[in-house]
């Protein structure tokens, strides 16, 4: 490999977009961002499909511009992008309409009649259905807007509309195929006769091609290079789904690691060699190299509690008039100084619809006039970390028990919530040292695709560089276990 070469990985996460320039030993020469802009009416969540690609492609040539390089010297370039929802284009490669993300609910109605009818795809996906999954938002837009339906062209994801505005070319991969509960996991193929069961026969030959992570799927077109400053030609490898991204560049890559991803969504994940059945884990999906298994329980019930609290609290009463960063710290710094044995409030992270919960919404439970804003932000970060107990608990029903954890998402950046993480799960819990770790993941994949590493162990020794090691400390390790129990004998209480 000469010097001077890099990676160009584009992530598009639900609430913010990034693109990074890396080089093949992990090294970020840089990173810029921007916020997605979510369209949030009742149950619908959506995204204005040419605003958001425009963002990304300014986002590129911005961050070119900055750091300096000779655009020829980007010798890949890979996209991750949030799980679930659907970005629908036309036969001219037009939007059909604005894209429905992971967030949306307007198909939930439709998962408990199919339950009713005994209407289940599970021995084939293995999966078991959401809100935010293709097959119910699909035909809500069949029985809803029958118009917007007859125009699709082909069913993309987030990831691929980016990737077919800069090579023309319209794909995806397994892990986001498989997320969407679209692939038979036995043949890891498509299956006519899973979308024939929900009354969708009609979308099998409107499906993307499959292709793996690693591989080139297209080249940067002569438009798209004006438009990102990209050059002409360049190979776009395959990508990821964000969360497997996460996972793979905070260097899960065995069997006795739990991998749990603190964001928007909380996602919590194990590799598996074999397929997983258990009604209590949410779904299992392929894992990248198309052999193994990764088996998932999650909802949007994380890190995004405290973010939702800053900004549309704290920040908008004045209070705390500093920078994000400068917030994190003060807090985590008011936070240390609060004894566990006496916090007596409890916090439901439920703001979006999560499965942990029948009914119940966002609660905080127990406070009273002795409480302090930092009282309350502590509940916060307790019940967050409750939530992942929780999934947790439900891949160990279904056979899966690690020892340890690697944790990634904006959790992971405060070493004191690192240090809750590991104290109430009572485990091991491992960081690294760039936050990028999503960046970092799609980076290892581009790498294996222009065969810079035999395979990816190889590349996660040399490329992941773990930061902290957080060991459970006992005392406080007992202390949550009776605050949890009480955590669900409340939930269930007001779960009703």
């Amino acid at each position: 490999m000469k010097k001077n070469k890099y990676m160009l990985c584009i992530d598009n996460g639900l609430s913010v977009g990034k693109a990074a320039i890396i080089d093949p030993e992990g090294n970020i020469a840089g990173v810029s961002s921007f916020k997605n802009e979510i369209i949030n009416d009742g149950c619908f969540s959506e995204v204005d499909m040419e605003l958001f690609y425009n963002k990304t492609a300014d986002t590129v040539k911005n961050l070119i511009l900055k750091i300096g390089i000779n655009p020829g010297d980007i010798i890949a370039v890979g996209n991750s992008g949030h799980g679930g929802g659907i970005y629908l284009v036309d036969d001219s490669g037009a939007p059909v309409r604005n894209a429905i993300t992971s967030m949306d609910s307007r198909g939930e109605d439709l998962i408990g009649k199919w339950e009713r009818e005994g209407i289940d795809g599970y021995s084939k996906t293995y999966t078991n259905m959401w809100n935010g999954q293709a097959i119910p938002l699909l035909y809500w837009l069949k029985e809803n807007e029958r118009d917007n339906y007859n125009r699709i062209g082909k069913i993309l994801f987030c990831k691929d509309w980016i990737k077919f505005k800069l090579t023309g070319e319209h794909s995806t991969d397994y892990t986001d195929a498989s997320n969407a509960g679209l692939i038979d996991l036995i043949s890891r193929d498509y299956d006519a006769k899973i979308y024939e069961m929900y009354g969708l026969a009609e979308i099998h030959e409107k499906l993307p091609q499959l292709k793996r992570s690693d591989e080139i799927t297209g080249y940067i077109t002569k438009e798209a290079a004006i438009e990102t400053g990209l050059k002409e030609g360049t190979p776009v490898i395959g990508g990821l789904v964000d969360f497997i991204a996460c996972l793979i560049g905070s260097g899960l890559k065995d069997t006795n690691t739990y991998s749990v991803v603190s964001g928007t969504w909380g996602i919590n994940t194990a590799i598996k060699s074999s397929l997983t059945i258990s009604p209590d884990i949410m779904s299992t999906i392929l894992f990248p190299d198309n052999e193994n298994f990764l088996a998932m329980d999650t909802s949007p019930n994380s890190a995004v509690n405290l973010e939702w609290f800053l900004s549309e609290i704290v920040e908008k009463m004045g209070c705390l008039n500093l920078e994000r960063k400068q917030i994190y710290r003060k807090i985590d710094e008011e936070i240390k100084k609060i004894d566990i044995n006496e916090s007596d409030i409890f916090y439901f992270p439920f703001i979006y619809r999560s499965k942990l919960s029948k009914k119940m919404e966002g609660v905080m439970y127990g406070f009273n006039a002795s409480h302090d804003l930092y009282n309350l932000i502590y509940s916060i970060y307790e019940g967050v970390v409750f939530s992942h107990l929780m999934h947790i608990n439900n891949l160990r029903k279904g056979g899966i028990d690690c020892s340890r954890l690697v944790l990634s998402g904006g959790a992971s950046n405060s070493s004191l919530w690192c240090q809750i993480f590991s104290d109430i799960l009572n485990m091991e819990v491992i960081t690294t040292s760039t936050a990028e770790v999503g960046i970092l993941g799609l980076a290892i994949y581009q790498a294996l695709g222009l065969g810079l590493y035999k395979n990816l162990i190889e590349a996660i020794d040399s490329m992941v560089k773990i930061k902290s090691i957080y060991k459970p400390d006992i005392r406080k390790n007992s202390i949550y276990v009776k605050r949890f129990l009480k955590f669900e004998q409340i939930k269930q209480s007001l779960d009703q």
